[in-house]
């Protein structure tokens, strides 16, 4: 009993230390960069023709259109930045999306911020590309921390100058850099509402961006078999009575992992991954196991193959105790063996 209570408190512990934070919200105002808003004569029409591209459903070319148009800005798009598109195709066609590397323009996730890694781009072919922009980042829980609680509850024991243009091409961009808090650099949401006008009542756009970073931790299920035949010594009906252990042991265990290289936890790159592994087996007994494990994607789950030790809080008999006696009510005539066994199965990564 002193075994269980002691590990709740352990467990009731770490999720108030986890939880102990309030959530955290801030409004922010990003910065213009140098020379913004800038200007150019759009001679090649990109601006029209990523709009069309956007308006008949072909987004990956009218993202690629938008690259094009802003390093024809002189501006130089950092592969390992984030920057949120907005632009104003007409006063009732406005695209919002994000620019980053090879990712889809609607992908809204990211994987964490530096200081100065994000940025808020406006693209029009209005006078200096004005917008009013409102932008609240509210920190969050790690993956990992959200999931925690339900974890536990499986276990029953507890710059460039500004051109001088002219024409109907004239397009005006405007850039502007976030300074982000280093508490909102792992895990928040970014709320980005755009309107023309601050006393504007509609909006011309508005998104939600997820920034979760990669993480070394996460959740599994996992099922192992041992090679060691075994036997429980219990007592029943008030006789001491040896009860063996079935062929192999089958066992289900909640594990925790600590993965070598950061992954995407909310992504199927989890199997692909070598980790550490450890938890408890879920049952009335108390039985530990730790192991190293290694996966890969399988239809719709991420399994894993892992191999490890367990060790199991047992009960053997004192030395005046015996096999088929008697025990009156009250009596213990267990004390604790503690017991190894090599285990090998599979791992699915919870929930």
């Amino acid at each position: 009993m002193w075994k269980k209570i002691m590990l709740l408190s352990l467990l009731t512990l770490l999720l108030l230390n986890i939880t102990s934070f309030a959530q955290d919200r801030v409004v922010l105002v990003p910065k213009k960069v140098s020379n913004s808003p800038y200007v150019i004569d759009d001679s090649q029409d990109l601006f029209g023709k990523a709009w069309r591209f956007y308006r008949d459903g072909f987004t990956d070319m009218a993202a690629d259109s938008l690259k094009k148009l802003i390093e024809l800005f002189g501006y130089n798009l950092k592969k390992n930045n984030y920057y949120i598109v907005v632009t104003n195709f007409t006063p009732t066609e406005t695209a919002i999306g994000m620019l980053h590397g090879d990712a889809h323009f609607h992908d809204t996730r990211l994987y964490g911020l530096q200081a100065d890694s994000l940025f808020y781009i406006y693209i029009s072919r209005d006078n200096n590309a004005d917008s009013y922009l409102s932008t609240v980042v509210t920190r969050k829980s790690s993956y990992f921390e959200e999931v925690l609680p339900y974890f536990i509850g499986l276990f029953p024991i507890f710059s460039q100058a500004t051109a001088q243009v002219t024409g109907e091409f004239r397009t005006w961009m405007d850039v502007r850099r976030y300074e982000i808090p280093k508490k909102f650099h792992k895990n928040c949401d970014i709320s980005i509402i755009v309107k023309k006008d601050f006393n504007d009542d509609k909006f011309l756009a508005h998104e939600v961006f997820d920034n979760t970073s990669l993480e070394k931790w996460s959740f599994g299920i996992a099922t192992a078999v041992t090679s060691v035949d075994d036997v429980d010594i219990i007592i029943d009906g008030g006789t001491i009575v040896v009860r063996p252990k079935p062929k192999g042991d089958l066992a289900t265990f909640g594990v925790v992992n600590y993965h070598f290289k950061a992954v995407d936890t909310k992504a199927r790159t989890m199997a692909t991954s070598f980790h550490l592994t450890g938890g408890l087996r879920i049952s009335s007994t108390i039985e530990p196991i730790l192991g190293v494990g290694f996966g890969i994607p399988v239809d719709f789950i991420d399994l894993h193959l892992f191999a490890g030790y367990s060790v199991e809080f047992a009960q053997e008999l004192k030395s005046e105790y015996n096999i088929g006696e008697t025990i009156k009510e009250g009596v213990d005539p267990f004390k604790l063996k503690i017991r190894g066994k090599p285990r090998f199965g599979i791992e699915v990564k919870f929930p």
